[in-house]
C-alpha cells in the first residue's frame, strides 16, 4: 500500500510539474540594431509577471578594430551569416508563444536582418511578432534583472533613466510602460562613442594589438586607465579641498590640457535639456596635434591620466544634467537607472553616486550587469513581453524603424522615410507610430 501510493504521489508531481510547464508563457527575441548579433529564450508564468527565467543567451559581435569602429555593411553581412544559426543552436523543441524582435531605432539594414527573420518565424509558426523599441528595452532592463531574481528589488515607475551608448546618450522620465518624457539628450554625438574616439588616441598601439577584433574601445580606455591591479576609481566633486589639490597637482606634473568643458560658453543651448561631447573629443586631439615632439613623446602614465581626465568631465556634463532634472521633477522618481553600453563603467558609477549626493540627491542607482547592458536580446525578450501583457502586438506589415524617439510628445509625419507616420491624434513616443495591433488581454 505503502509503494502504491508513493507511486501514485510520484505521478501526481510529474503532471503537476508537466501542467505548470505547460502553462509558461515562452518568448523568443531577436536583436540586430548594430553590430551585435543576439537571440534569446525567455520563459514567464503567465499568472506571476514579475518571474522569468532566460533559457538561453547568445551575443555575437561584429569584429570591428579594422574599421575603426562600426562599419554598417560590415555589420549587416556579420547579421546575415550568424543569425540563422544562433538562432539553430537554441535547439527549440516546441514553439515559443511570441517573437519579439527589435523595431528601432538603429542601423535600417541591420534591423531589417532581424525584423525579416522574426516575420517568417511568426508565419510559419502561427504566432504573435511584436517589433519592441530598442530604447525602452534598455530602460526596462532592471526590471528582466529582477524578474530573472524571483521578483526582488524590481524598479517601479516613475524612474529616471540615462541611456548611454555609442549611438544614444538620452535622460529619460519613464512614467509608465509607453509614457516617456525625453528630459535631455545629446545635441551631437553620443557620449560612447566620444570615448571610443579618444580611446583610439589614447591607447598606446601595444595595447590594442592586445585585444580581439571585437573590441569595445571605452571598455579597452577604462581597463587602462584604471588597472585591475591599482583600482584608482577615488572621485572628488568640483569646489571640494579634494579637488582643488589634485587639479593643482595634475597641471604641476602634465601642464595645461585645456580641455572642453562641454556647453559651459555657448549661450545659445538651454543648459538644462542639452548633452554636447564633441568639443571634448576635439580639444584632446588639439592637444596631442600641439604637443611638443608629437603624440609619440606622450608618456604612458600621461596618456592614463588624460584619460581619466576625459572621462571625468564627460560624466561630471552628465551628472550636472541629472541634478538639474532632480531639481525640476515634481514626482520624485523612485531609481535612477543607468542603462547601455557605457553603464558598464565603473567609473561612471562612482562619479554619479558621489556628484549626486554632494548636490543633495540620495536617489537609488540601478545598474544592470553588464551582460544586460549592452545590446541583447534578453532585454528584448522582456519588453516584448511587458507590451503583449498590456495588449499591444505588431501587424504582419510592420517595418523596421530608423527614428524612433520614446517622448510622448514626438510625432512622425507621412513624409518622414525614416519612421512609419503614426496618428495625429493618437500617442507619440513608443506607440507613436504605425504597426501596432490592440489585442485583449486574456490574463497574460
Amino acid at each position: 500500500m505503502s509503494t502504491l501510493l508513493t507511486s501514485r504521489t510520484f505521478r501526481f508531481a510529474r503532471q503537476l510539474q508537466s501542467m505548470v510547464q505547460a502553462r509558461r508563457f515562452t518568448v523568443l527575441a531577436i536583436e540586430t540594431s548594430c553590430d551585435d548579433t543576439s537571440v534569446a529564450l525567455l520563459h514567464s508564468p503567465p499568472h506571476s509577471p514579475s518571474i522569468a527565467t532566460l533559457l538561453a543567451h547568445k551575443i555575437l559581435t561584429c569584429p570591428n578594430r579594422i574599421y575603426g569602429g562600426i562599419h554598417p555593411l560590415a555589420s549587416l553581412q556579420f547579421h546575415r551569416r550568424n543569425l540563422m544559426p544562433l538562432l539553430q543552436s537554441l535547439e527549440i523543441s516546441q514553439k515559443p508563444d511570441l517573437i519579439a524582435v527589435t523595431r528601432g531605432p538603429g542601423m535600417l539594414a541591420a534591423l531589417a536582418t532581424g525584423i525579416d527573420t522574426a516575420k517568417g518565424l511568426s508565419v510559419a509558426w502561427g504566432i504573435p511578432l511584436i517589433g519592441v523599441h530598442h530604447m525602452q528595452a534598455h530602460a526596462l532592463t532592471p526590471r528582466l534583472v529582477a524578474a530573472l531574481n524571483g521578483g526582488e528589488d524590481g524598479v517601479e515607475f516613475p524612474f529616471m533613466t540615462l541611456l548611454v551608448s555609442g549611438g544614444h546618450t538620452i535622460l529619460l522620465e519613464s512614467r509608465g510602460l509607453t509614457s516617456h518624457k525625453i528630459l535631455a539628450e545629446t545635441i551631437d554625438i553620443a557620449l560612447g562613442d566620444m570615448v571610443d574616439k579618444c580611446a583610439r588616441r589614447l591607447l598606446p598601439e601595444e595595447v590594442m594589438d592586445s585585444y580581439p577584433e571585437a573590441v569595445s574601445y571605452g571598455a579597452a580606455l577604462e581597463k587602462f586607465c584604471f588597472p585591475e591591479k591599482e583600482p584608482e576609481y577615488a572621485y572628488h566633486p568640483g569646489k571640494t579641498p579634494e579637488r582643488k589639490q589634485e587639479d593643482e597637482e595634475k597641471v604641476k606634473r602634465w601642464g595645461e590640457w585645456k580641455l572642453c568643458r562641454p556647453l559651459t560658453k555657448n549661450e545659445k543651448v538651454r543648459f538644462s535639456d542639452a548633452f554636447s561631447f564633441c568639443g571634448l573629443g576635439s580639444t584632446l586631439d588639439r592637444y596631442f596635434s600641439m604637443k611638443d615632439g608629437g603624440p609619440e613623446s606622450i608618456s604612458v602614465e600621461e596618456r592614463k591620466a588624460l584619460g581619466r581626465e576625459v572621462m571625468m568631465v564627460a560624466f561630471e556634463h552628465v551628472a550636472s544634467r541629472i541634478v538639474t532634472a532632480l531639481e525640476a521633477s515634481q514626482t520624485p522618481p523612485s531609481a535612477l537607472v543607468i542603462s547601455g553600453g557605457v553603464a558598464a563603467n565603473k567609473f561612471l558609477k562612482n562619479i554619479l553616486s558621489n556628484y549626486l549626493s554632494h548636490n543633495g540627491h540620495n536617489i537609488r542607482i540601478a545598474i544592470p550587469p553588464q551582460k544586460y547592458c549592452t545590446d541583447n536580446a534578453a532585454m528584448v525578450a522582456w519588453a516584448g513581453l511587458e507590451m503583449y501583457r498590456s495588449g499591444y502586438i505588431s501587424a504582419p506589415t510592420v517595418t523596421p524603424v530608423r527614428k524612433w524617439s520614446l517622448d510622448n510628445d514626438t510625432y512622425y509625419g507621412v513624409s518622414d522615410i525614416d519612421c512609419e507616420a503614426g496618428d495625429k491624434n493618437g500617442p507619440g513616443g513608443v506607440l507613436g507610430i504605425s504597426g501596432w495591433v490592440k489585442r485583449e488581454v486574456e490574463g497574460r
